[in-house]
């Protein structure tokens, strides 16, 4: 049944995603076929958006927010959809038709905008869609290509003459290209063109004392500290006669020697592969070697005239206070490129414009374990960059696949040289083999930021004109008041708030300011979470104070399924036939936490399917704030016609009995 269909579909599961489509889209087009004039046309635009949300989105088909409709509307199909403002018009409205059929199959996801606002969202949008899809502003590379090579009469369903405008586009000069692409075609994937940018989630900051340490910990100031300290006590003339440079401005042979070992750069002069030996004829060979030097030229720790490299005066004074020159560093290595940085853009397999791109994405890197507050799988990070690559650039030569093994060794290095820079950690990371990378290069692994990297990424953000709030307004306050007063729905909100207040508190105060909160709380859903901020302190610690919470009958059905969870009681714990009272909170744990079938299971702790219709004959006139949730959740999930009808009797007594009360 369409009904039961998947529709989360991962990112790579192409075939699960055509079969999705190809199914919503017969049933949306049998649907419109009833009262619609052009059904396989709505069909079709609607087909467009489900492409945007599997291959930009969430992968979600059936989830919708009118943040999705905005973002496809007005950024995506203005930067990648090639269709003439005219033709375009009816789109808006085929993605709120196509959003009414999803409401009315009851495959629109619980946590998605109401189906009106979807529509309207929609609708009202048409103006501002068929305007951004005729502004050449917001097309992206390959669209802005495309419609240049149209409006020089080339006929695109001919790929030979479409592919001997492009080489002839590519010899124009840089002026001339950048005339038919603008900058803006080549900003990330997902980039907002307009002035406001959308905000972040709210994140933990870290300590100041923490943020300074790890600066200061930064491996290349003290590769820029050796590094001056080298070229200013150089030659006999002392420090101020620097060294001497080669004619292509390059360390000498003899300099690099001393300077890959003392700044521990990694490079291997005159590296052995098999039985050849290929000899080190150019500083310029040693990958790392250049990569610091370009660095600390861009930095300002050293100069260069007349032949010679010297020492200044701020590259002279870093190993005093390493941390002060932190900010400077990393923002010469955005300023030179972390990619840049490490390639010869002239040299073989060199591919400058994509490099360019990749340089100027790296604090949309950044942001990825920025926003997740954890370490995510490099794997992650080339994903990303290689949607941004394929997004912007067209490789008529070359497979998919090809372009992502490429751009996945360019992230590497490029998270290597922000590792360097002291802004991320790479975990769990596996040195290459030589035999089949150039260079030694660490695969794998996940990368987290740093103390340094925390702070110094939410710069980059805010100068880039996106909001990048802090965590914390709830770090002097009760767990009570930080419950109430933060939005339960913005979970990403609610979970840094929750991670700011508990690094203020030892464990022992969060457990029992926590336990306090079980009490007050009237919201089951708030109780479940405080008691689930539990479950990252210790058991020892954490265990006594919920075991007090089971002698408080308010609060001791949701202190028991705790303590069940945790190994410290058995499941028969969670039913006394003898006091019903707390029961239904139990219940209402359950069904939160466990859905269905956790409801089902701890139902039949009070035995056969006629004592459960009895049971829950007695919950309904229970005081509980739960009581009409548990008994709605069980009318509509038990499997079990009679239970299910028990539950629906209930809740109808319960809401009887209620209106007369307070009336």
């Amino acid at each position: 049944m369409l009904g039961r269909m998947r529709l989360v579909i991962g990112p790579v599961d192409e075939d699960g995603f055509a079969s999705a489509k190809a199914s919503l889209m017969d049933r949306f087009e049998d649907r419109l076929g009833h009262h619609h004039e052009a059904p396989h046309e709505v069909a079709g635009e609607a087909g467009l958006a489900l492409d945007w949300k599997w291959g930009y989105g969430d992968g979600d088909l059936g989830r919708w927010t009118t943040s999705d409709i905005g973002e496809f509307l007005l950024d995506w199909c203005p930067r990648k959809l090639s269709v003439s403002q005219p033709e375009c018009a009816t789109i808006p409205a085929s993605l709120a038709s196509f959003t009414a059929f999803l409401s009315h199959e009851g495959l629109l996801a619980p946590d998605s905008s109401a189906v009106d606002e979807l529509a309207k969202a929609a609708v009202d949008a048409t103006d501002d869609f068929v305007e951004a899809m005729g502004d050449v502003s917001n097309f992206g590379l390959a669209k802005s290509l495309f419609a240049s090579a149209e409006a020089d009469g080339v006929d695109m369903a001919d790929p030979d003459a479409l592919q001997e405008w492009i080489v002839e586009f590519n010899a124009r000069p840089e002026e001339d290209r950048r005339r038919v692409i603008p900058d803006t075609a080549l900003a990330a994937p997902g980039a907002r063109r307009t002035a406001v940018k959308p905000a972040m989630p709210p994140v933990v900051p870290p300590d100041d004392a923490e943020v300074a340490g790890s600066r200061a910990a930064a491996p290349i100031l003290a590769k820029f500290a050796a590094l001056a300290d080298f070229v200013g006590g150089g030659g006999s003339g002392g420090r101020s006669a620097g060294r001497k440079l080669t004619q292509r401005g390059n360390f000498t042979l003899a300099d690099a020697h001393v300077l890959v070992d003392l700044l521990d750069t990694g490079d291997v002069m005159d590296p052995k592969i098999g039985d050849r030996t290929f000899r080190t004829t150019s500083a310029a060979d040693l990958v790392r070697l250049r990569q610091v030097f370009v660095w600390a030229k861009k930095a300002g720790v050293v100069r260069v005239a007349h032949g010679r490299v010297h020492a200044t005066k701020k590259g002279l004074a870093i190993a005093k206070d390493p941390a002060a020159f932190f900010d400077r560093a990393v923002d010469a290595l955005l300023a030179v490129g972390p990619l840049a940085s490490q390639r010869d853009l002239e040299g073989w397999l060199a591919w400058p414009e994509v490099t360019d791109l990749l340089d100027r994405f790296t604090v949309a890197l950044l942001s990825g374990p920025y926003v997740a507050q954890r370490p995510l799988p490099i794997e992650d990070l080339c994903d990303a960059a290689t949607d941004a690559v394929l997004d912007a650039f067209e490789f008529p030569r070359s497979t998919d696949d090809h372009i992502a093994r490429r751009v996945a060794v360019d992230v590497v290095d490029m998270v290597d040289a922000l590792e360097l820079a002291g802004m991320v950690r790479r975990i769990d990371a596996v040195e290459g083999d030589d035999a089949e990378l150039i260079g030694r290069r660490r695969l794998g692994g996940s990368v987290e930021l740093t103390a340094a990297g925390v702070a110094t990424t939410r710069r980059l953000l805010v100068d880039a004109g996106y909001e990048a709030p802090t965590a914390g307004r709830f770090t002097d306050a009760s767990a009570t008041e930080l419950f109430l007063g933060t939005d339960f729905d913005d979970f990403p909100a609610l979970s840094a708030e929750i991670q700011a207040w508990l690094r203020r508190r030892s464990p022992e105060q969060a457990a029992g300011e926590l336990a306090d909160a079980v009490r007050a709380l009237p919201d089951p859903a708030l109780r479940n979470l405080a008691l689930a901020v539990m479950d990252d302190i210790d058991l020892e610690i954490a265990g006594p104070h919920v075991r007090s919470l089971a002698t408080d009958p308010a609060a001791r059905g949701f202190a028991l399924c705790w303590l069940v969870d945790h190994g410290l009681e058995g499941p028969s714990a969670l039913f006394d036939p003898d006091d019903l009272s707390w029961f239904v909170d139990v219940l209402a744990q359950r069904v939160v936490t466990r859905g269905p079938e956790g409801l089902s299971d701890t139902l039949a702790l009070a035995g056969g399917h006629d004592r459960q219709v009895a049971v829950i004959g007695g919950l309904w006139r229970l005081p509980s704030t739960a009581t009409e949730l548990v008994l709605a959740a069980i009318g509509e999930m038990h499997p079990v016609k009679s239970v299910a009808k028990a539950g629906r009797k209930a809740l109808f007594q319960r809401r009887s009995w209620s209106g007369r009360s307070s009336g």
